[in-house]
């Protein structure tokens, strides 16, 4: 099985591909989590492999994702192929030690690990990539996916022991995603204007079921993640987080377009 999270597609996409390749079945964390459940168990099947797809938030998986997998049990577990897949814009910081800690931390073995340079979607922060820069990434990414899926058909083996990371990976994924979380989650900054046409896609797909329409405009609470998938789902590029989304091209992953299915 694997277990995915995606806000604007980049891992999504990453899930179906490998899903595809692998014969396993995709699960969508933020749909389990909004069963809000005190654990959440699967019973796993003999030679079944076990998989995450995610973004990387500031150097390090997303919140929603460490506290589902501290919620995770498997039942039949005997030292299942475990392996994770994220996506990024540039770097992964320390993703792959942190992951391998996490997992050690439930007493399983995490075995294989990737990072695949996505188009950057985090406009709040950042300009979109050029177009071209884009398109490289993307064709980039194809390439590399048939190489994963290959790998992880036949189990391969991270070397973890021989990693190598410097002082900045570790400031990135244990200083400065803590800042993130204590700086950048705030809902304040989104407004909406008069672009809006009160289809309410953005209720639909925020993972944490964060926003509620109110005399047919959106509103948001105070649980947000920053998926970016309310800013650039939106059909009229009516959301706006302050000045820094203003005049900013939207960003979702254009190899889902062409899936009928990529909304759901």
């Amino acid at each position: 099985m694997i277990f995915y999270y995606s806000g604007t597609g980049n891992s999504l996409w990453v899930a179906k591909e490998i899903g595809k390749y692998q014969n396993e079945r995709l699960i969508n964390i933020a749909t389990e989590m909004k069963k809000n459940q005190e654990e959440y168990v699967y019973e796993l099947e003999r030679k079944e492999k076990i998989g995450f797809v995610f973004p990387t938030y500031s150097w390090a998986p997303p919140q929603i994702v460490e506290r589902f997998i501290k919620k995770i049990k498997f039942e039949g577990y005997r030292q299942h192929y475990l392996f994770s897949v994220y996506t990024c814009g540039s770097d992964t910081g320390c993703m792959s030690k942190y992951l391998d800690n996490m997992f050690k931390d439930k007493k399983m073995e995490i075995y294989y690990t990737e990072f695949i340079q996505m188009p950057e979607n985090f406009i709040t922060m950042f300009d979109l990539d050029s177009t071209l820069l884009r398109n490289k990434k993307l064709v980039d990414a194809q390439k590399q996916i048939i190489k994963i899926n290959e790998q992880i058909k036949d189990r391969r083996l991270h070397a973890f022991d021989k990693e190598k990371y410097n002082i900045s990976d570790y400031f990135k994924t244990y200083i400065v995603k803590k800042l993130f979380y204590i700086f950048c989650m705030g809902t304040s900054k989104f407004s909406v204007d008069n672009n809006c046409n009160s289809c309410g896609l953005c209720t639909k797909v925020c993972p944490f079921e964060n926003i509620e329409l109110y005399k047919g405009k959106p509103m948001w609470h105070q649980h947000c993640t920053k998926c970016m998938a309310c800013i650039c789902r939106c059909p009229k590029e009516a959301i706006q987080y302050g000045k820094s989304t203003k005049n900013k091209g939207r960003y979702y992953n254009p190899l889902l377009l062409k899936d009928k299915e990529y909304n759901k």
